[in-house]
Formats: C-alpha cells, sequence, structure tokens
C-alpha cells in the first residue's frame, strides 16, 4: 500500500510540473516601505504602515509581502514618504496612506487605510510621488499636481496645498515627470526642462530664484530624455544618454566626484550608455544600457549594494553582473533634522525575484526580519516569484525560492497558519526528509541535495495536506 501511495503522490506532483512563473513588472520604495506589482496585475506591499501606506486596511508593520486586494487590475505605481498612487488597467487612479497635504487627491485631509479613487476619470497614463505632493500624466499628455506646496511644488502659481489633482501648464504636453522632496521636474514633448518648487539648494538647476510657484524652463536645451528627482537634488538623461545631476551634493549624491553643489546640469563624466535615472532621498541608481547597475550618494545603511557602508562619490559598479532591468531607491523624507528613506530594491532579468538592500529596521526588505543588508540580496523570502501553481490555481503551499540553489522556504498562504509535518520526496520517490514543526515559516538547507526535481507533503495544523513541487538548481 505504501508503494501506491508514493506513486499516486509522485502522479500528482508530475502533473504540476508544467506551471509558468509569475513575474515582477515594477518596483517601489517609500520611505520606510516597499510596494510591487505582479505580472498578473496583483499589487503586494511591506513594511512600516503606521498611515496605512500598505493599503491593507489596518496600521500593522509587515515583515514579507501581503496583496494589497484580491484585484488584479492594477497597471502602474509610485510611493511617496508616507503614501502611495497606483492606475488600474481602466485607467482609473487610486490613492491611500497619510493625506495631512492632501496628497490622496481626493478633496480632504484624512488618511485611508485602503486604496481610495481620485476622481472619476479614466485617461490617467502615468504618476510620480515625492515626498507629499504628487505629479501625473493624463493619455493626452496633460500634467495635473497635487498635495504639499509651500514651496510652491504643485506649480499653480500658489502656495496653498491642493486635495485635487490641478491642471499644469494646459497649453503644453509633457513625457517626463519627477516630484522629489519639495520640487518638481518635467520635460515637455519639445524635450525641453522645467523645474519648479523649492530651489534653496540649487535643486531646480536655476541660478536666480529661490523658489518658483510655477514651472520654469532650465536653459534653452531641447535634448531632455528623462528626469528622476531626489530629496534636494536632481538628476536627468539626455537624449545623447549622457547623465546629468545638480542640486545639493553632501554626500556626493550628484556623483561628480565632489561634495560641492551644483546650481546648473553638469554631466557626470562622459559615458553616453546610460539608459535609467533612479534618485533616491540622498542616494542615486542608473542602468546602463548593456543592464549594468551603478550607484553613487549615500550608503550609510548599505542601500547601494556594494557590500560595505562607504559613501560613493563616482558612479560605482554594483557588482559585476550585467542582468538588472529595473530599480528602486527609497523617497527621502526630512524629520527632526534628520533624513530618512535608506532601502532598495532592483530586478533582475534572469530571475523573477526582487532583490533587496539596505536599512530593514521596519522590515521594508521584507525578508521577514529587520536585518540591514549590505548588497543586494535576492533570496529574500516572500519577495520572490510565487509559482502560477499556488496563487493562480488556488493552491495554498507557498515555496520559495523556486528553484533553489542553497535555502528553501515553505509556508502556507493564508496568515498565521503553522505548518505540522514536512515531507519531501526525490523524484524516485524516496523520503528525503521528515520533520515536524510548529512554525508559520519553515526553511531548509538543500545544499546537501543533488540537484533535481523534489516533491514536497506538507500538513497544516488544521490538518489540511498540500503538496508541490520544487528544483534544486
Amino acid at each position: 500500500m505504501k508503494k501506491y501511495f508514493v506513486l499516486i503522490v509522485i502522479s500528482f506532483f508530475i502533473s504540476q510540473i508544467g506551471y509558468t512563473q509569475l513575474g515582477w513588472i515594477k518596483i517601489e520604495c517609500g520611505g520606510e516601505f516597499s510596494i510591487a506589482l505582479r505580472s498578473d496585475s496583483t499589487l503586494w506591499s511591506w513594511g512600516f504602515n503606521g498611515n496605512g501606506q500598505l493599503g491593507i486596511n489596518n496600521t500593522l508593520t509587515q515583515m514579507t509581502p501581503i496583496k494589497v486586494d484580491s484585484t488584479h487590475n492594477w497597471k502602474d505605481i509610485s510611493a511617496g514618504a508616507f503614501h502611495c498612487l497606483a492606475i488600474k488597467s481602466d485607467g482609473t487612479m487610486w490613492s491611500w496612506g497619510l493625506n495631512s497635504n492632501g496628497q490622496l487627491g481626493n478633496g480632504n485631509t484624512s488618511q485611508s487605510l485602503v486604496p481610495i479613487q481620485i476622481g472619476s476619470s479614466i485617461q490617467w497614463k502615468s504618476i510620480a510621488a515625492g515626498q507629499a505632493h504628487n505629479l501625473a500624466l493624463t493619455t493626452d499628455s496633460s500634467l495635473y499636481a497635487w498635495g504639499f506646496n509651500f514651496s510652491g511644488d504643485v506649480g499653480d502659481c500658489t502656495n496653498t496645498d491642493k486635495n485635487i489633482p490641478v491642471a499644469i501648464m494646459q497649453n503644453k504636453k509633457w513625457i517626463s515627470i519627477a516630484a522629489g522632496g519639495v520640487h518638481s521636474m518635467a520635460i515637455d514633448s519639445k524635450f525641453q526642462l522645467w523645474t519648479w518648487g523649492d530651489n534653496s539648494i540649487s535643486q531646480l538647476g536655476d541660478t536666480i530664484i529661490n523658489q518658483t510657484s510655477t514651472p520654469r524652463k532650465i536653459g534653452n536645451d531641447s535634448n531632455w530624455l528623462s528626469v528622476s528627482a531626489g530629496y534636494a537634488f536632481s538628476t536627468a538623461i539626455k537624449r545623447n544618454h549622457s547623465l546629468w545631476s545638480w542640486g545639493f551634493n553632501g554626500n556626493g549624491q550628484l556623483g561628480q566626484g565632489t561634495l560641492a553643489t551644483l546650481v546648473v546640469p553638469t554631466q557626470i563624466g562622459l559615458d553616453l550608455n546610460w539608459d535609467k535615472i533612479i534618485a533616491g532621498g540622498s542616494y542615486v541608481f542608473a542602468i546602463k544600457q548593456d543592464s549594468s547597475l551603478w550607484a553613487w550618494g549615500y550608503n550609510g545603511m548599505g542601500q547601494l549594494g556594494t557590500g560595505n557602508t562607504i559613501q560613493k562619490l563616482n558612479p560605482t559598479n554594483v557588482g559585476i553582473d550585467k542582468k538588472w532591468i529595473a530599480v528602486a531607491a527609497a523617497t527621502g523624507f526630512a524629520y527632526n533634522s534628520s533624513l530618512y528613506g535608506l532601502h532598495s530594491l532592483a530586478l533582475s532579468k534572469d530571475k523573477n525575484v526582487i532583490c533587496s538592500s539596505g536599512a530593514n529596521y521596519a522590515g521594508q526588505l521584507g525578508n521577514g526580519s529587520t536585518i540591514d543588508k549590505q548588497n543586494f540580496d535576492c533570496n529574500t523570502g516572500f519577495i520572490n516569484s510565487l509559482n502560477e501553481a499556488a496563487i493562480i490555481k488556488k493552491q495554498k503551499l507557498i515555496i520559495y525560492p523556486n528553484p533553489a540553489t542553497d535555502q528553501i522556504k515553505f509556508a502556507i498562504n493564508k496568515q498565521g497558519v503553522k505548518l505540522q509535518n514536512i515531507r519531501i520526496y526525490n523524484a524516485s520517490g524516496c523520503m528525503v526528509l521528515y520533520q515536524n514543526t510548529n512554525y508559520t515559516l519553515f526553511t531548509y538547507s538543500v545544499s546537501s541535495l543533488p540537484k533535481g526535481i523534489y516533491f514536497v507533503e506538507i500538513q497544516s495544523e488544521k490538518g489540511e495536506v498540500f503538496r508541490e513541487k520544487f528544483v534544486r538548481e
């Protein structure tokens, strides 16, 4: 009888081998939390949640990713210091989290623990969340802004906070937007650069003003391609793929090899192969056209992923891999004269996993701990791809990472459910592990197992039995 049971189990497992893995398509770092969009259009968040910025209808910190809601129609995301913006596939825009300056755009200043729709428009195309203000583009390339406006961050010729989106320079069309700590940036359809808001540390790239509440064109160039705003500095890429920076530089975030503030846009080096630029609160990432990852600026928590906490004054290659497709740096925010926002996420093109580095005191790395990382850890628990059999086919057993090379973790896809009996079989049906546990998360070292396909059977504390396969590579 035991022989037939093993054959039945193996038959079941083999029938599941054909699943496809879901990937992550966008990542964002808030001040002390993270949010990510999966290829099945679901939304996941983790980290600090004191203002409801995770969107999960409570204010409890989450150490591992949790699904924001049950829908499968999210299209784009952006994270501010303590709030989030998102666009659904139907073109509607949503927000949640802190709302003290009207940054949720819903007409009031009450925080929301769950996503709420902003207005009734179905024409939203892209979004950019800053510390407490936001920019957004519509499908006809019109620009809107709202939220904190003390320094003219919104760009509507006033210094009054706005709790609904307001149109900015309606006579222009726009292609790229960025919201920083208290300043804003945009590139128009003629590839001209415009900035507005606070300029106390030259973050606008203008030599004349301290702040402006209306967009001002910077220089006469008509070859700007994309922009990214830090807390009090700015970065951009031109159409020839050169890299530029200006503003505050106390931690080397301008990448110029010095700590000197720059008043006007200044090129970083001579390379003409930059593809993406991502500014955090006090540090920067960039990806070249060969998919190599580079970083510079403040590194006190290891957020640059370079394996140490030494700040970098020049672009520094993060490892030797040329595999990166996306990276996210934390939105900076000031509190008691200190700057926060010190963790990072990255997506690798050869694995459907999110890698994380930097500060982790609020679980913002998503690996179930509060231990900081000084390099990009690509085996961070639930952040790794969950297989389609577990999610789409409604099976409850989650295995990650899968495939695994070192450690593998098992959990039931239901919060708080403990694992009891764990059995692992090899492809021949021989049991290689039997373990009694009483944990919600079980970690097992597979380094001693031969490479190949294995099958796991787990019984929960409620007597439910779950089966799935994993690969040791």
